[in-house]
């Protein structure tokens, strides 16, 4: 993935260290994602500021070559079960698996000795236990929603409060990425430990300069009339069904207006997507992308992105078309909120009202001008707020405050 190898120089903004401190990185999904590509960048920061650093994750996947290439030492390590959900019986199992995977952690930590560790996800708990055991510093990055909010996290066995106490009283220092995490994760108030750190965009998005109609080729999507494309993984969680139903009724406005979805997912969710394409009449209409490797084509290739969400704890995919100077239209939940300004970088919609998701997006297709003054704020604000090099030195500044500037373990 051209957005993933990037990388930028951090060497005048980040203190060398004169011997290589040790990070271990934890990162449970190795699939193409918006949480391991968000990891990568912080990795791509360590190292330029003279880490080195081991990758854990749950299981094997596409990314962990990511991070080879990136130096990275990569170790397998099952874990990140305690937030799956299902009865009590399931959750004290996946306690027990936790607690084993903990284990795991523990021999690991002392094997490689590290200075830090990095946890980038909500279900990294055995990995922050093991350091919080070694009294190693570590840095608990949060990146995901509880079902409360329509996330995909479930409480574990002793409830949300534990959850909380959990994640207020093990890490050094806690990262959310919105918000919206924070609250739900953490807990309402000003009593919140988390520092918020948005998600960020590579330069490719910034830099793309190719024709939409070069977009479209390259990538095999529809030439000709208007394009609207839904970015993301296919999962319930990510309102694919709430944006069928509204291209039924923009198909009536908007004659020559075709849809692209992108992503992969479980193949019972993409055939429950196609069944009810296929009774809307969307056929020829719809055409599923996969997984691609070039996502700055594919927002330059649409005249519009569509971000339908049920849940979302940022926004990846929106900041992303934001980077390019794709009008965005997206539903009103979670780290949405923050990231879109209704009506000054895009805009909003409810959840579950596809009447007005479809009214949101004909209106700015047959509006030009307005698409076009959003999408300039928006890229506007995307160039402030969500570059990678912003993003890194944050990360920088957090781990050089955990840890001190020469990298000694306390």
């Amino acid at each position: 993935m051209a957005a993933v190898l990037q990388q930028p120089d951090l060497t005048q903004r980040v203190p060398a260290r004169s011997a290589p401190a040790r990070a271990v990185f934890v990162q449970f999904d190795a699939h193409y994602g918006g949480s391991p590509i968000s990891g990568a960048m912080v990795v791509r920061a360590l190292v330029a500021a003279g880490w080195q650093v081991d990758a854990v994750f749950a299981s094997p996947g596409p990314m962990t070559q990511e991070y080879e290439k990136m130096g990275c030492y990569v170790h397998i390590l099952p874990h990140g079960q305690w937030l799956a959900g299902g009865s009590a019986w399931r959750r004290v199992k996946r306690w027990v698996k936790e607690w084993a995977g903990a284990a795991r952690f523990i021999r690991l930590l002392r094997r490689k000795k590290p200075h830090l560790v990095y946890v980038n996800n909500l279900t990294g708990f055995a990995a922050v236990a093991a350091a919080r055991v070694l009294r190693i510093p570590t840095v608990w990055h949060l990146r995901e929603l509880f079902d409360d909010v329509g996330g995909e996290m479930h409480p574990p066995l002793g409830g949300k409060r534990l959850a909380r106490w959990i994640v207020n009283r093990l890490p050094s220092r806690i990262v959310a990425i919105s918000e919206s995490v924070a609250e739900n994760v953490c807990g309402p108030g000003p009593g919140s430990r988390a520092e918020i750190v948005a998600n960020a965009v590579t330069a490719a998005f910034f830099d793309d300069c190719r024709t939409p109609d070069q977009c479209r080729a390259a990538l095999g999507l529809p030439m000709g009339g208007r394009l609207i494309g839904v970015p993301g993984t296919l999962r319930p969680v990510k309102g694919h069904d709430l944006f069928v139903e509204a291209a039924a009724r923009i198909q009536a406005s908007v004659p020559d207006c075709r849809f692209a979805i992108t992503g992969d997912g479980r193949p019972a969710y993409r055939q429950g997507l196609e069944a009810r394409i296929d009774q809307l009449g969307l056929r020829d209409r719809t055409h599923f992308a996969g997984v691609l490797t070039d996502m700055p084509a594919f927002y330059r290739a649409c005249d519009l992105v569509c971000v339908p969400s049920r849940s979302e704890s940022f926004g990846r995919t929106a900041i992303e078309a934001m980077a390019v100077g794709t009008p965005v239209v997206a539903t009103a939940v979670g780290g949405l909120r923050e990231t879109i300004e209704h009506e000054t970088t895009g805009l909003l919609v409810p959840y579950g009202d596809a009447d007005a998701l479809a009214a949101s997006l004909v209106r700015l297709l047959n509006d030009r001008a307005l698409a076009g003054r959003l999408a300039a704020a928006a890229r506007a604000k995307a160039q402030a707020c969500y570059r990678e090099e912003v993003y890194q030195e944050r990360i920088c500044r957090i781990v050089e405050e955990v840890v001190g500037p020469s990298g000694a373990r306390p």
